[in-house]
This record gives structure tokens, sequence and C-alpha cells, in this order.
């Protein structure tokens, strides 16, 4: 929606109309659309809609204005095209990284037990008891907020027992444990009937939307009686890592699931709605195209630096060229995400990676002996 909303894609844009004007149309018209959803129910904006929506509709302007220039650059030109993009994907990968990093604040935290908060479901079973490792959770403010901190830093568990009431038809909060400025620190919650769990990370101080991660089914195989009340208990875990989440069921039967962490998940954090984390295959081919489109420009104007060069300094230059885009990919890839505790790319996103470079590579290598 924000490439079309350029009035000059739409072909409406007179030839003088600015670079900084188009920025702020794109701006305001994304900013206003974003304030409009405020009144739909289900529907939460954020910072990073805002964001995202103004960099789609910029895009969208560049593209429109500068086609000829992006497609059939100079080499000079597609020099540094290839290396302002490179900028943008580590800076992608940077925020991905630290989007999934736990960032828990210094604070005075306080517990809420099945609460009903904003648009949330109420969970109508009973909680038996809940608890992070050792330290239970009150329904009330904790003695001593600072062990709490660290126990979420060092991945600590949370566990409670329910005794559950049905599915809901939405988010219903379990345990949740909240600061005094009323920041989510924790949340262990029934969705349907699914486990959701998830901690404050960076993405929450980025104000794009957090992480959430989902064990399917988890309510579901819970035996009620004729009155429809359940009969017997369900016990939950959790635990969150920068580089994995755990998510444990457990009654008759045992439901359970690690979920790896990779930056290659940043997507999830800037849809206009809560993706909820499973670990499946879809959740991988997205994040492999996610990667591949990333670097498809990479490999597009890298071909044209290293096709166009200077006849003596061809074959040093086009060493460079292969020698930079392998450091590339190895600090986007490997360096970046473990700077923040993050899982270094797994091998499917490095390949996805070096099929974007090589698709871009051919596409740019189409355009030259179309040109």
């Amino acid at each position: 929606m924000s490439f079309c909303s350029c009035p000059w894609v739409r072909g409406s844009l007179s030839p003088d109309y600015g670079e900084t004007r188009g920025s702020r149309h794109v701006c305001s018209v994304s900013a206003d659309r974003n304030c409009s959803v405020l009144w739909i129910p289900g529907r939460d904006a954020t910072i990073g809609d805002v964001l995202t929506n103004t960099l789609g509709g910029a895009l969208g302007f560049a593209i429109g204005r500068y086609a000829s220039t992006l497609l059939r650059p100079p080499p000079r030109i597609a020099l540094a095209l290839g290396l302002g993009w490179s900028a943008v994907w580590l800076a992608i990968q940077t925020i991905s990284a630290f989007g999934f990093s736990p960032a828990i604040p210094r604070s005075e935290y306080y517990g809420q037990i099945a609460r009903r908060l904003g648009n949330s479901e109420q969970f109508h079973g009973t909680v038996v008891r809940a608890s992070i490792a050792d330290v239970t959770v009150p329904d009330t403010r904790f003695p001593d907020s600072h062990r709490v901190e660290e126990l979420l830093l060092r991945g600590a568990v949370v566990t409670t027992t329910v005794v559950p009431a049905g599915v809901t038809s939405q988010i219903a909060p379990i345990v949740r444990v909240a600061d005094t400025r009323e920041r989510e620190i924790v949340l262990l919650a029934q969705n349907a009937g699914d486990l959701v769990f998830g901690v404050r990370t960076g993405a929450a101080a980025l104000r794009l939307r957090p992480p959430f991660f989902a064990l399917p089914d988890a309510f579901s195989a819970v035996s009620t009686s004729g009155n429809g009340l359940t009969t017997d208990t369900l016990v939950l875990r959790a635990r969150y890592t920068a580089r994995e989440v755990w998510l444990n069921a457990r009654r008759r039967t045992i439901y359970d699931r690690h979920i790896p962490i990779f930056a290659s998940l940043g997507w999830t954090m800037l849809l206009p709605f809560q993706w909820f984390i499973e670990g499946t295959p879809i959740e991988f081919v997205v994040s492999a195209t996610w990667i591949a489109c990333l670097l498809l420009p990479i490999g597009y104007w890298g071909f044209v630096v290293a096709r166009y060069p200077l006849a003596q300094d061809s074959p040093r230059i086009r060493i460079i060229v292969v020698l930079t885009a392998s450091v590339l990919l190895y600090v986007g890839l490997a360096a970046v995400p473990q700077a923040f505790g993050v899982i270094a790319a797994a091998p499917r996103d490095w390949l996805a990676a070096l099929t974007g470079i090589l698709s871009g590579a051919a596409l740019a290598s189409r355009a030259i002996v179309t040109a």
C-alpha cells in the first residue's frame, strides 16, 4: 500500500516533484493510515508499521523516479549502490539479531495472574501455581525484582500449573510480568488451543512488533467432564534465550518443542499483524526468501561493477568484488547474530543468500545483454 500511495508511481507526479516532498507525503499517508487502524478491533499499530510503510513508499518513489539508473548504472554508481545496500542489509541483520535478544529492564516487577488486559480475553481456568525458576509469581509486586531480572536474563524456566476451561477465541494471559512503566516483561498465555510465550526483547525497545512463540494444540487434548469442565491439570513450561525457545505442555500427553532463533526471522517483526513463531517449514521458506531478496540487489550491482572495470584492473577488481561479498556474508550471517547471542545462520540461510546473489548477477547479465 505504501508503494501505491506514492503519487509519482500512480502517474500524477510532476517531474519537479522533489525527493523531500515525496518522503513527506509517504510518511504523512503512512501515519494517517496507521492511526486509523486504532479503531479496528484486534489490529494494533506500532512505530515499526509507520517506519516500514514509509520506507516502502520511499523505495517505491526511488524506483519509479530513477528506474533507468538503478537497472543500468555506470560502474561507479553501481559501486555506490552496492555499498549502500550492503550497509542497509547489515543494518537489517543487526536490528533483527538485537530484536531477538532479551532486553529485561531493571525495574520493579509485578505479577499478574489470569488478568484481562486491553483487548485480550480473560483466562477462565484456574491457575494453581506459577513460578520463574524457584521464585513464585505473585498476583502483586515481587519482593525481589532484581532476582527475577537475573533469572530471566539467564533463561530461567517459567512454569505454571493450570486447570483449563477449554479453548479461547483469542489470547488469554495466564501468567504475566510487568514493570512500573507497564512494560510487558513475560507473557505466558493461551490462544485458542495453543500455548503462547514471549519475553521482552530488543524489538520492544525499537518499537517493533515483539516476537511471540507458540506451541500448537497444547490445550486441545485436555479432557472435559459432562458439564464442560476440565477434569485434570496441565503443566506448562517455557524458557527463552537468544538462541532458542523451549515450550512444553504436560498432561497425559507431552507436547514439547525447541524453536531455534535465527536473525532471518526478523521479517516477523515487520508484519502488520502478530505472527506466532512455531518453527514450521513455512517459516523456514519465508526466511530463506527474505534473505535471498535482500541480497539480490548486491549481486546485481556487484556484477555490474565486476563486468565493467578498466581493462587493466579487471582481474583485481573482480577478485575484490568476490572477497567483499564473502566478507559481507560472513559478517551479516554469522558475526552480527553471534554478537547478540543469536545462532549463526543455518546452512539453508547461507544457501538462500548465495541464491539471492547469483540471481541478482544473472539478472544483471541479462539486462546488460538486452541493453
